[in-house]
């Protein structure tokens, strides 16, 4: 593996974003919109009041050309900037005024030239990019971030460049998962995240925007995935997760890809929209609803008939019933995980008889 410094302006970096030379699509990449209002003006803030930025590490896309790079760390501070640079958003209320020194050269009482320091203050709180001074706009512009650009690597040199990264910062264990994941399984994640089930039918009744930042829908993939490929967990929390992470990587086929879409298409036509969130529809039941889906189909029910069993199931579950006793405490234990999935097949069995 080779790294090269690279220096760009910040307009130079926007060319970039805006005609595809410089992209954000590594697998190992957390999702957009991690940061929150604040940290985006305080990035916006540092740059402006002349703090020093980290370092941006990126993949070189060609052979010989390092103007053209995936981003591998750094994706929020650029998306950060272009977005303000695109009027997206406003800074934050408490965003602190901007002071800039400018030396001037003066003449005192003798005739004798000197410098002196001069302070120039300027509010940019609440304000779009288009909004602040003329002076201000110019500096964001014209600042230069150092890119660290890797050539010449491995897929293991890359995922061990990230986990140095990020030793020791806020990822959640969700997230780590993708470094243990690989490039290939972590696209096939978001393609399964991707499809109607995930992003339609399950946008607003599931999971939070929250949790999905946090990679709650990856989790629920692969604790399918557990279920389906017999994995013998020892529970369904975030560790146990990145450990199965790490065995499917070396032990999985193309069919099991192939039957996770399978699983999540059928139930995504088996399981009717939801018009207001559904606590039963989150990571604690959507594997073993899933998994059940290869059930339904030996038992010759139709999906529209296991769908309807589903909404049953939504409709009259209440804190005291069956169902309830294994999803609270403990629900990521074994044995309440092992419950849920002989519960289930109890009740489908039912609806044969």
């Amino acid at each position: 593996m080779q790294t090269i410094e690279r220096e760009y302006t910040i307009k130079t970096l926007n060319e970039g974003i805006e005609n595809g030379n410089i992209v954000f699509n590594h697998p190992m990449q957390r999702k957009p919109g991690q940061w929150d209002l604040e940290q985006q003006s305080l990035l916006i803030h540092s740059i402006l009041a002349n703090f020093a930025i980290p370092q941006t590490y990126a993949l070189q896309m060609f052979e010989g050309d390092y103007d053209s790079f995936s981003v591998l760390d750094g994706k929020q501070r650029f998306t950060t900037i272009y977005e303000y640079m695109q009027d997206s958003f406003k800074l934050s209320e408490d965003t602190p005024s901007v002071n800039i020194q400018k030396r001037i050269v003066v003449t005192d009482e003798n005739g004798q030239r000197k410098q002196q320091v001069t302070v120039d203050e300027y509010e940019i709180a609440d304000k779009f990019f288009s909004e602040i001074d003329a002076k201000l706009q110019d500096k964001l512009k014209d600042k230069v971030l150092s890119v660290i650009v890797l050539t010449d690597c491995t897929d293991e040199e890359i995922e061990d460049q990230f986990y140095r990264l990020n030793n020791g910062t806020a990822l959640t264990k969700d997230q780590k998962t993708r470094v243990l994941l690989g490039d290939e399984l972590s696209g096939f994640i978001d393609k399964v995240e991707a499809s109607n089930f995930f992003s339609e039918k399950s946008n607003k009744s599931y999971f939070t925007s929250l949790q999905r930042k946090r990679g709650e829908v990856q989790t629920c993939i692969l604790q399918t995935l557990m279920l389906v490929m017999d994995y013998q967990f020892k529970n369904f929390n975030n560790d146990a997760t990145m450990e199965f992470a790490e065995w499917f990587r070396a032990n999985h086929k193309n069919s099991d890809l192939e039957y996770c879409e399978e699983l999540f298409s059928k139930l995504d036509k088996a399981v009717v929209a939801a018009d207001k969130p559904n606590k039963l529809m989150k990571k604690t039941s959507i594997p073993i609803l899933a998994y059940h889906i290869q059930t339904v189909d030996k038992l010759g029910i139709s999906l529209e008939r296991y769908g309807g069993w589903i909404q049953k199931l939504m409709d009259s579950y209440t804190p005291d019933c069956e169902y309830a006793s294994y999803c609270g405490q403990g629900a990521t234990s074994r044995v309440k995980v092992m419950a849920r999935l002989e519960y289930v097949e109890k009740e489908i069995r039912e609806l044969v008889k």
